[in-house]
């Protein structure tokens, strides 16, 4: 009986061990969060790694804060606990690890059906130079859709196909990524400026590359 028991200890920390391997060194982008039944679908507005044996977090100010999170996970355990330490202000999160595969994550809230959806980032996807966006008109393109977006100083976004459309927008480095949030999307990757062109990538189902064409007229 104690030797079956030492066996399957073995299995689990041989097991763990695996998974960790995979996340380790490497940057998940959020994608999105929805429950068992795909009742709602919410962008993910996080980033999360894990690094020297840390898992290390960052959102934006209207989801999950703005201030780097740390997180804990037990020698035998898939659990990750941020802001154990907790505060009213920092909330403690707990999230089990449910699946690690090829370029996804999937975390879920403990005694829940609520998960979140991450995707991993390249590294090729980190940026070098900076680039300035703040009080600037682009011409916005993709595969599916062109339209004008204004990134005011103020931190609020218009887009030209909705005169009713305003929302939050900031942006944040982590690991070297820098990452764009316009509130209720799914974050951005900005990635490299050629000419008056910015170049970004989102990551759904099928990653999604962006245009951002810089107007040299006020359309607003």
């Amino acid at each position: 009986m104690r030797k079956a028991s030492y066996i399957l200890i073995t299995i689990g920390f041989i097991f763990i061990s695996c998974r960790n391997d995979e996340l380790k060194d490497n940057v998940w982008i959020g994608e999105y969060s929805t429950n068992d039944d795909r009742e709602y679908y919410f962008s993910e507005e996080n980033l999360i790694s894990f690094e020297n044996e840390e898992w290390v977090a960052k959102g934006v100010s209207l989801n999950y804060g703005e201030e780097t999170r740390y997180g804990n996970q037990g020698m035998f355990s898939e659990q990750i606990v941020f802001n154990e330490d907790w505060t009213e202000e920092d909330p403690i999160e707990i999230y089990d690890i449910q699946t690690v595969g090829g370029d996804s994550l999937v975390l879920r809230s403990p005694n829940s059906d609520n998960f979140h959806v991450y995707r991993k980032l390249s590294e090729i996807a980190k940026r070098s130079e900076n680039i300035d966006i703040s009080g600037k008109q682009y011409v916005w393109s993709n595969n599916n859709f062109t339209d004008t977006i204004y990134f005011k100083e103020n931190f609020e976004v218009l887009r030209k196909s909705s005169v009713q459309f305003s929302a939050p927008w900031q942006r944040i480095e982590f690991s070297g990524y820098d990452i764009l949030f316009m509130y209720g999307d799914v974050p951005y990757v900005i990635q490299r400026k050629v000419g008056d062109t910015i170049f970004a990538k989102t990551f759904h189902k099928e990653n999604i590359e962006h245009k951002f064409i810089e107007l040299n007229k006020n359309v607003w």
